[in-house]
């Protein structure tokens, strides 16, 4: 437990992926890209449970082997097109069935291998000790494209989203803008509802991180700055 909750963590693990086949347990600095996650909420002591959801067996043999739980995601939630909160919902009720509850669930994408345990304790203590009444908490980092630079097409005709907009303004006169780094969410869980379409809620909270602990793997380009980036980390370790 934490602050008197207790903490589920899930890692949402589909075994389908276009752009790096078995991405999920590619093997990255010599451990499958999913057992850097596993292993870092081993040592997070207050996390009550992990478990990892995924359709597919060699992702949830491996998923055991590094020492997490698993709970078999039916295919029709498993697909391209299925969102988060559908492997979420689904693991709640799966965990109803059983008797255990858990006051709040920790969404950790295997993709984001970078993240640190700061990075989850500032969502969990900004979730539960705010006075702002989060129903969530999630990680953001600096945009890649700010939206003053953002443009739209409409069949060869060029428009900025936002109207009006200067997309040449120098770097420092431009509005800070941030999204979502994917590596960290938070929320409470008796803020879900059948037919909740995401998991933040409509109070959600923010912390800020740095660019390189917010690589989202996708490609072979994504999995190439993780592999330089955790091995500077590593390497850093036993300086």
């Amino acid at each position: 437990m934490y602050k008197n909750k207790r903490i589920l963590a899930l890692i949402p693990a589909r075994g389908g992926s276009k752009g790096i086949p078995y991405k999920n347990i590619k093997i990255l600095c010599k451990k499958p890209l999913i057992s850097w996650t596993i292993g870092l909420l081993k040592e997070i002591p207050e996390i009550d449970k992990t478990v990892v959801s995924t359709d597919d067996l060699n992702i949830s043999i491996v998923s055991q082997f590094f020492g997490a739980d698993v709970i078999e995601r039916p295919g029709d939630i498993s697909a391209d097109y299925s969102q988060p909160i559908d492997a979420v919902l689904h693991t709640i009720t799966v965990l109803k069935e059983r008797n255990e509850t858990y006051d709040i669930i920790l969404y950790l994408q295997p993709t984001s291998p970078l993240r640190s345990k700061e990075d989850i304790y500032d969502c969990l203590d900004l979730l539960i000790d705010n006075k702002e009444r989060y129903t969530s908490a999630a990680t953001f980092t600096e945009a890649d494209t700010n939206p003053v630079q953002a443009w739209k097409m409409e069949g060869s005709t060029p428009t900025t989203y936002l109207e009006g907009a200067n997309p040449f303004l120098p770097r420092q006169k431009l509005p800070r803008a941030y999204q979502l780094a994917g590596s960290v969410y938070a929320f409470f869980t008796d803020t879900l509802k059948d037919k909740s379409v995401h998991f933040l809620g409509d109070r959600p909270g923010g912390i800020i991180i740095p660019n390189e602990r917010a690589v989202d793997i996708d490609d072979e380009a994504d999995f190439r700055v993780a592999e330089h980036l955790l091995e500077r980390r590593i390497s850093e370790s036993y300086l």
